[in-house]
């Protein structure tokens, strides 16, 4: 998974003026003075986009600040986990039903934020909301939102013809039929809740039952089945239906390997028996007294973030990852540790190799280890201490403060098992569990994950700071 973030500053520009600019400009600026930015010189306005659904707004935000005397960083947050750098645009809220706050936030140096919010309440479901639960059949079937190329299944031994209301398959399998078992079916997100894309790949001959031998002159009858030529349809669609307590899956001009009825080909209704991301079962009506059974297979690759079960992550104190993870995003990352503005990732400062390792703080660093487990358990070693912002331990965090040092401060921290969520690239560890060094949040954006190498941000909000941390398995740094 990558998140590919990319973030230009414009120096020197009127409407997004940052520290960037050549030391001389600087003159220009009060950093010193009474100056500053604040709410009233914001202006903020959210408006429904004319001719469009109740989810899409329009928005416009103006910093009034001429000349420019201080400068500045802003963002556009919309409440729902998005977040915008243009100053104005349309959005769509892809949310349940509920009340949102919208808000320009304007951050100085100094570590002020000026703000200006609108709220907004829907009072019904955006359709397009996508739930991508893990737990749920449409990420078993597709892997997940995020997962545009969609997962490829196969029909498996085992399937075939049973009673209505008996055993799996219990009358007829379909043995080792070719024209069937080298099928493939995929299923792609396309982050509508809940269907997706269906690509049936049948290498040229589909196996069906004697009922469809008519439609095709081709068709080389065997008992009650018949092999034929066949091109899939290049528009088929799936999607799923909760009815009567039960799970069905639709396939609209598609059918999973095995086509009983002429209608199949255009509509074919699925009752999902079980499912899991590398099994799924499920039963297709035709009779009174028969059902046709469907044992799907995927194979289902290891989480990078997890392994096969669970996997240690330490930081990459020697930046031995660094330009790999720069190289997949572009970003302004120079350091397995650093700071910026909000925004910036580290523009400021980037930890180099093997510092903070031999000072009175860093170690806690190096010797730290974080496991994830596949069932959604973080286990946090450290050596009884911990390492953070002085702003923020005490006082967001709640811990026990032993040492300053600079901004930095160590306190009273022995880890712990903690439940955590890795959903839509965000890595939440609740309770008072945090990664490397605390700033002030427990959500961490994921900016990049690969089997080598684990890249986070988070966002220092009492600093108005991102700081951004790479990890490295065990055994690797």
């Amino acid at each position: 998974m990558k998140n590919r973030l990319k973030f230009t500053l414009m120096a020197c520009a009127a409407a997004f003026v940052f520290a960037a600019c050549a030391p001389q400009e600087f003159d220009e600026y009060q950093l010193g003075g009474s100056y500053t930015i604040g709410p009233d010189q914001l202006t903020f306005e959210m408006t429904a986009a004319p001719g469009s659904d109740e989810w899409t707004y329009n928005y416009t935000a103006v910093i009034n600040v001429d000349p420019v005397k201080y400068p500045y960083a802003f963002e556009v947050r919309f409440g729902d986990g998005t977040v915008s750098k243009d100053l104005s645009g349309s959005h769509e809220y892809r949310v349940l039903a509920g009340t949102y706050t919208a808000e320009l936030r304007v951050y100085t140096p100094d570590g002020e934020i000026a703000a200006k919010s609108k709220t907004l309440t829907f009072a019904n479901d955006n359709p397009k909301v996508y739930q991508d639960d893990p737990a749920s059949l449409q990420f078993a079937l597709t892997g997940g939102k995020d997962n545009l190329n969609g997962k490829d299944w196969t029909l498996t031994a085992g399937s075939g013809l049973g009673g209505r209301n008996s055993g799996w398959g219990d009358w007829w399998d379909f043995g080792n039929e070719p024209a069937l078992f080298d099928d493939a079916f995929l299923f792609k997100p396309n982050s509508i809740f809940p269907n997706g894309d269906f690509v049936y790949e049948n290498n040229g001959t589909s196996f069906m039952n004697e009922s469809l031998g008519d439609l095709f002159s081709d068709g080389d009858p065997d008992g009650s089945f018949v092999t034929v030529e066949y091109q899939p349809a290049t528009d088929a669609t799936w999607k799923i239906e909760e009815r009567d307590g039960k799970s069905w899956l639709i396939i609209n001009k598609g059918f999973a390997g095995y086509a009983v009825t002429p209608g199949d080909l255009e509509k074919a209704e699925y009752e999902v028996i079980s499912f899991s991301p590398a099994e799924i079962q499920l039963k297709h009506y035709t009779g009174e007294d028969n059902a046709w059974y469907f044992f799907l297979t995927s194979e289902v690759p290891s989480n990078p973030l997890t392994g096969e079960g669970s996997k240690t992550w330490v930081i990459d104190g020697y930046n031995r990852h660094t330009e790999e993870v720069v190289a997949a995003t572009g970003l302004n990352i120079k350091g397995f540790m650093g700071l910026g503005p909000v925004g910036g990732y580290q523009e400021w400062w980037g930890a180099g190799a093997g510092e903070k390792s031999f000072d009175s703080a860093g170690w806690t660093l190096y010797e730290s280890k974080y496991t994830f487990t596949s069932s959604g358990q973080l286990t946090i070693e450290t050596q009884g201490e911990g390492y953070g912002r002085k702003a923020t331990a005490a006082s967001v965090g709640g811990y026990s403060v032993t040492s300053e040092e600079g901004d930095d401060a160590l306190f009273t921290y022995a880890g712990g098992v903690y439940d955590y969520t890795f959903s839509d690239g965000k890595l939440t560890v609740p309770a008072n569990g945090f990664l490397a060094y605390y700033v002030g949040t427990q959500e961490y954006e994921v900016v990049y994950l690969s089997d080598t190498a684990l890249c986070v941000r988070a966002v220092n909000e009492a600093e108005g700071q991102d700081w951004v941390f790479i990890f490295t398995p065990e055994g690797e740094q």
